[in-house]
């Protein structure tokens, strides 16, 4: 008898509440773990699709539809994504859903979100799903399979995966060490994601694709950030980039996919000007053309040289994300940030008089950040924006239990709301608000900014936001090239 190789991936919507309606936090972009998952288990000989069932609900489909699809062929196992925040309760959702269909085949959890709070998960969920993948999936997640095609069953013992037994009441674990080179892992494909949705109008979506270009967390050990050096490694003892040649190549498949609007998100400015100099370098060799490409650069690793470089992208439009957070090198410093504001002003100065539709972003709420602190970044977004670096979004800093910041909190008397996996399910019932004002997200306070400073300085910074926006010199030449001004961007 042939053996099942069929396994289902599900990128879950945010909740069933907001199915139809926008969250705080988006949800509708293609997982590109799930999509890496995936191509590693296609390249083993599986057969996989990845339900995007935010992405089927936000567009007419409905929960029948989403039941008679999962219906429609049974797979060996199901790998539910939670790797944003605000995906948990979707997640709970569907394993529910799949539960009451299918009781007997194993139901797993992977992602960010689900690595960190794994033992919140299994220890409070174990009646609807089997265990989480912790860490980097492809290896864990093709072991897990393949123990259930030879016995029917989940091993235990498989590295990376953590499960529970309720009668001993104890939490299953070893952790695994990911040792696999990201130019090793097969290239990613948008083609096995359900379902296939026709672009409305103007809506970019359907477009966008991400690079995954760095595993291993991020150089910088901000005290406040998931992806810090030490606890955002998820596997691996240290980082690992993708070469500018396989990140081309990638290109190319998203290209042909109809992929035009392309992101990268994570910390590949981390090697300095080099890779990124190799990478458009590449792109403008193979002839490539897009409508967009996004970079994401933080102060401190990259030298000014490197804005004109950006420019110079064949891109109809070149975006570039720039991390500064605070106008306040104290708050800066008790951030681990870069701190040096004279050398951010002089890369802006600079990066402003690009053709690129440059943007910063900034956060309140923060360690030892009084009122003077905030003005100081008011004053900060004034005049970057003066510059041409518009503000992107404006808002709290979240307090994640994981982070030296939260360990450490009794330094900054930092009073944390959220401790747990079920505090921060908040997340995924939260809608879309257009003044970007979100009092029940809120984290935490401080004896020097409380809730109620946090949320009166957030909507004072936005407002300034506003003013400086319009009156910038380089206004028309920002909305020409794409800039919104809003107010209800969260991050």
């Amino acid at each position: 008898m042939e053996k099942n190789k069929y396994v289902c991936l599900i990128q879950p919507h945010t909740s069933f509440k907001l199915a139809k309606i926008q969250p705080a936090l988006f949800d509708q972009f293609d997982s590109i773990g799930l999509l890496a998952l995936a191509s590693y288990l296609k390249s083993k000989g599986y057969i996989v699709e990845v339900l995007h069932l935010a992405k089927a609900l936000r567009n007419g489909y409905t929960v029948e539809q989403v039941i008679n699809k999962i219906k429609e062929r049974k797979p060996v196992l199901f790998g539910i994504g939670n790797m944003w925040v605000h995906q948990s309760v979707g997640m709970l959702e569907t394993a529910k859903l799949i539960r009451n269909i299918y009781g007997d085949i194993p139901i797993v959890i992977g992602g960010q979100h689900a690595s960190f709070f794994a033992q919140d998960i299994v220890r409070g969920y174990f009646d609807i799903i089997d265990g989480v993948i912790v860490g980097e999936g492809e290896e864990t997640l093709h072991e897990l399979v393949r123990s259930v095609e030879n016995t029917g069953k989940l091993d235990r013992d498989i590295a990376g995966y953590m499960t529970y037994d309720q009668d001993m009441n104890q939490v299953s674990f070893k952790p695994r060490e990911v040792k696999l080179k990201l130019d090793d892992l097969p290239f990613m494909s948008h083609s096995v994601v359900w379902p296939k949705i026709k672009p409305a109008k103007g809506d970019i979506i359907p477009f966008a694709a991400a690079l995954d270009t760095v595993r291993g967390g991020c150089p910088q050990q901000c005290a406040y950030c998931l992806e810090a050096d030490d606890i955002g490694r998820l596997g691996r003892r240290k980082r690992d980039f993708h070469s500018p040649e396989y990140l081309v190549e990638q290109l190319k498949i998203y290209l042909k996919e109809g992929k035009t609007n392309i992101l990268i998100q994570d910390s590949f400015y981390a090697n300095g000007n080099k890779p990124i100099e190799k990478y458009v370098e590449l792109v403008k060799k193979n002839n490539l053309k897009m409508d967009a490409m996004h970079f994401f650069i933080e102060p401190g690793y990259v030298n000014s040289d490197i804005f004109e470089v950006l420019e110079s992208f064949p891109a109809k439009k070149v975006a570039v994300d720039y991390g500064i957070e605070t106008g306040s090198e104290k708050v800066a410093k008790n951030m681990n940030r870069y701190h040096n504001m004279d050398k951010i002003y002089s890369d802006v100065e600079i990066l402003g008089k690009t053709k690129t539709l440059s943007t910063a972003w900034w956060l309140i709420s923060l360690p030892g950040e009084t009122k003077e602190d905030v003005r100081l970044t008011e004053e900060a977004i004034k005049e970057t924006t003066k510059m041409g670096v518009f503000t992107e979004r404006v808002s709290q800093l979240l307090l994640f239990p994981q982070t030296d910041l939260y360990k450490n909190r009794h330094l900054y008397n930092i009073n944390a709301y959220f401790h747990n996996y079920d505090d921060f399910k908040i997340f995924s019932t939260v809608e879309r608000r257009e003044n970007g004002i979100y009092s029940e997200l809120v984290t935490h306070d401080m004896p020097y900014q409380t809730k109620e400073d946090t949320l009166r300085w957030l909507k004072e910074l936005k407002k300034s936001t506003r003013e400086a926006t319009v009156k910038s010199p380089y206004y028309k030449q920002m909305t020409e090239l794409g800039f919104e001004l809003n107010d209800f961007d969260f991050f």
